[in-house]
């Protein structure tokens, strides 16, 4: 069982790309997603994702940590940070749970490309604001 030590270990610290689903025990919808999740566990553990079950009555600071408030309750985490647009609130059927993982990794692959984009036109830019500030010192 993932604990806040754990968390902030694996998660934040060594940016390891996790899924946490949030679930209760006398809770049905979440007994039902834990099932969903096995089901597609083996595929992302080969891509390298942490895939934690977090019980929030066994881990209750890490579940008041995350403002955990539903069950069940998947977060996705890749490079130390919550993807919250990929977060998914309640039972969730295995083509969201699909979908979740794989636009954490769409995001983690071309972060770098939009990088590239970002600093092109920041260059870009700048060679401008080089040859506006030549012709309106020589056009005086």
């Amino acid at each position: 069982m993932l604990n806040v030590e754990e968390f902030e270990k694996l998660v934040i610290q060594e940016k390891k790309l996790a899924a946490l689903c949030f679930t209760a025990s006398w809770c049905a919808p979440s007994q039902n997603q834990i099932n969903t999740l096995e089901e597609i566990r083996s595929e992302y553990e080969k891509k390298n994702f942490l895939i934690e079950v977090i019980d929030i009555e066994q881990s209750q600071e890490l579940a008041k940590l995350l403002k955990i408030n539903n069950f069940p309750t998947t977060l996705f985490f890749a490079e130390g940070e919550l993807k919250e647009q990929n977060c998914l609130y309640g039972y969730q059927d295995k083509t969201m749970l699909i979908d979740g993982f794989e636009c954490t990794l769409w995001e983690i692959e071309n972060k770098s490309s939009a990088n590239k984009y970002i600093w092109w036109i920041i260059g870009f830019l700048a060679l401008f604001a080089i040859i506006m500030i030549y012709y309106t010192s020589y056009a005086n």
